[in-house]
């Protein structure tokens, strides 16, 4: 266990106080972190970047639930929109990729999925897990115009074609994303 270092004590510190402003009429920014540094005792500790935590699987169902209105499973699987889009699909509600993947679909990119890095990814979301085209093409679904959603397909296909060495399923998600928006402007 590390050892707790000495307080220095009111005296002590007015006298770095008076040192310090008689050393330096006007104090920059580097003179002010050095004298903090002195009053510690020594360099601050830079805070770690903490990870987003994955979310629950109780979680992702009270979302998805509440999305549709349903207070059970049992209701969910009976709600009519719920149904429709799962026509002839056999869909399991009962683990957490299972949760995780209705959340992906009805709420949102869940937070410990987002600024992804790797060749499937655009704008920090995989496309081949989440379908979130306005987030992908970097558009705003309220300003943004059909020639908008084309310029913004035409840039990324310009790295991610299969002959510019893209990945083809990509590709092919970028096409499905761009026809989505184009049918959801007319």
């Amino acid at each position: 266990m590390a050892t707790r270092r000495k307080q220095l004590t009111l005296p002590e510190v007015e006298k770095l106080i008076r040192d310090f402003l008689n050393s330096s009429a006007s104090p920059n920014a580097d003179q002010l972190l050095m004298f903090a540094e002195t009053i510690n005792r020594g360099p601050f500790k830079t805070p770690k970047h903490a990870q987003p935590k994955a979310l629950t699987a109780t979680a992702m169902r009270k979302a998805v639930l509440e999305k549709f209105e349903c207070r059970t499973v049992t209701e969910l699987r009976k709600n009519k929109m719920f149904a429709m889009a799962f026509t002839g699909e056999k869909v399991g509600l009962k683990t957490t990729d299972d949760w995780r993947k209705q959340y992906r679909k009805w709420i949102a990119v869940p937070d410990d999925e987002r600024d992804k890095k790797g060749p499937t990814c655009i704008n920090g979301i995989d496309v081949l897990e989440n379908f979130r085209p306005w987030h992908v093409f970097g558009l705003n679904s309220s300003t943004a115009t059909t020639e908008d959603i084309k310029d913004s397909f035409r840039q990324l296909v310009k790295t991610h074609h299969p002959d510019m060495g893209g990945d083809a399923q990509v590709f092919e998600r970028l096409q499905k994303m761009r026809d989505s928006l184009i049918a959801l402007m007319n």
